[in-house]
Formats: structure tokens, C-alpha cells, sequence
């Protein structure tokens, strides 16, 4: 009797299991605020070798605000030297969208930072890096609105990540479940790892402000954005 009910528990145990896994790994039909999903694109062309991978994580953090993080990180060792500058790359981006049918389209950046490692280390929490803001280098992109944006379009019965000019971009395979969760700051991702800025300040300095969500309060007042002049007069907000 007992081994009975023993096989009986250990059969259930393992079809929770199954069912648990099954449901992390089947297409997402609807989105959740606050949760992490994962996509990917096709591998690029000359696979050398099976596990060569980009990593691609969303998270809407409430209903106008959404985190974007791209882990370049992952790929075969001589992709490096032979493609990538000599460097790994982790794009952390920030932005607002707005709810059209079915579909989440992204209407601006709020934040986009890159994380950039030497080629050599196995990047992880804590590992050494220097982080720089994408908006700042190239804020002429922004201002004139030609930087590249983000639908979480409803594709047949499931989501997939695709860009604003669908004519000329190519969409991700079907969002589902990630295992690696984001956090809901700016900040937070950064604390993750070893960071300092171009100018050699640690990356805590460089963010003071918070950018996402913080113990559930209201997500985001604009008047806690920095807001630079120039000195030709331009005004930018944001990091």
C-alpha cells in the first residue's frame, strides 16, 4: 500500500511538473503586466554552433510603460573578434506604449543604456563592465524620431515582438514565459553587475534618478526626469 501511494505521489509530481513546464514554454495569448517574457530570433546564418543565441526580454511594467533588455552575450566565441567589435553587448531600454486593438506599439524611449564586456568573461551578475547611454551619443536619433520602435503584435492566436516598419523588419519568434525575470528599474539591472561609466564614475552615479517602478507606487512623474540644455541650446529630457 504504501509503495502504491508512493509511485501514485511521485506519478503526480511529475505530471505537475510537466504541466508547469509546458505552460512556461507554450505561446503567450495575453499579456500580463509585471510579468517577463522571453523571444528570439533566427539564428544567424553560418551556425557555428548550436547553442549561438541572442536573448530578447519585455516586461510591461504598467499600462504605459514597458522595459526591453537585448543580451548579446551569448554567442560563439570567435563571433567577437570576427563580427562584434571585440566586445559583449547588453541593451537595456525603457519606453512608453500605447494599447491599439490587440497590439502594444511603442510611442517613445524613456531610457536606452548599453552594458558593453570584455569578449573574454563569461557575463553574469557581478561581472565587470562599463555602461553608457545610447540616448545621449546619438540623441539626434530621438529628436528626430528615427530610431527603431516596438510592437508586441497578437499574431494569429499568439504574441510575437516586431518593429514599427513591417515592411523592412522581421519579427521574433512567439513570446513566452521567461525564467529570468526583469526587474521593474533601471537601476536594479544595473546593480546586477560591476559598472562603471565612460568618464570612470561607478554606475550608481549615473543614475540618480529611478526609471521604473519602485515598491509599487506610481510608476512615473515626468518632473523626475532630468531635463539637459546644450550649449548651442538644445533640450533633451532623459538620462
Amino acid at each position: 500500500m504504501f509503495v502504491s501511494a508512493l509511485s501514485v505521489l511521485v506519478a503526480c509530481t511529475q505530471i505537475k511538473k510537466g504541466i508547469n513546464s509546458m505552460s512556461e514554454d507554450k505561446k503567450i495569448t495575453k499579456i500580463e503586466i509585471g510579468e517577463t517574457y522571453k523571444a528570439t530570433w533566427s539564428k544567424i546564418a553560418d551556425e557555428k554552433i548550436e547553442n549561438d543565441k541572442v536573448l530578447y526580454y519585455i516586461k510591461f511594467l504598467d499600462e504605459k510603460t514597458f522595459m526591453y533588455v537585448e543580451d548579446d552575450t551569448q554567442h560563439y566565441e570567435e563571433y567577437y573578434s570576427e563580427e562584434h567589435d571585440d566586445i559583449k553587448l547588453i541593451s537595456i531600454k525603457l519606453g512608453t506604449y500605447k494599447k491599439s486593438g490587440d497590439n502594444f506599439v511603442q510611442e517613445s524611449y524613456l531610457a536606452y543604456d548599453d552594458l558593453v564586456f570584455s569578449p573574454l568573461i563569461d557575463v553574469k551578475k557581478g561581472a565587470i563592465g562599463e555602461v553608457s547611454s545610447f540616448m545621449k551619443k546619438h540623441k539626434e536619433f530621438f529628436e528626430e524620431d528615427m530610431i527603431y520602435k516596438y510592437v508586441i503584435e497578437k499574431y494569429d492566436d499568439y504574441y510575437r515582438i516586431d518593429g514599427n516598419k513591417p515592411k523592412t523588419s522581421k519579427p521574433s519568434d512567439a513570446l513566452r514565459i521567461s525564467d529570468v525575470k526583469l526587474p521593474d528599474t533601471v537601476e536594479e539591472f544595473l546593480a546586477q553587475y560591476n559598472l562603471t561609466s565612460e568618464d570612470n564614475k561607478k554606475s550608481s552615479d549615473v543614475k540618480p534618478q529611478s526609471y521604473g517602478q519602485s515598491e509599487k507606487k506610481k510608476m512615473f512623474d515626468p518632473a523626475q526626469f532630468p531635463v539637459h540644455r546644450e550649449d548651442d541650446g538644445t533640450i533633451w529630457v532623459g538620462f
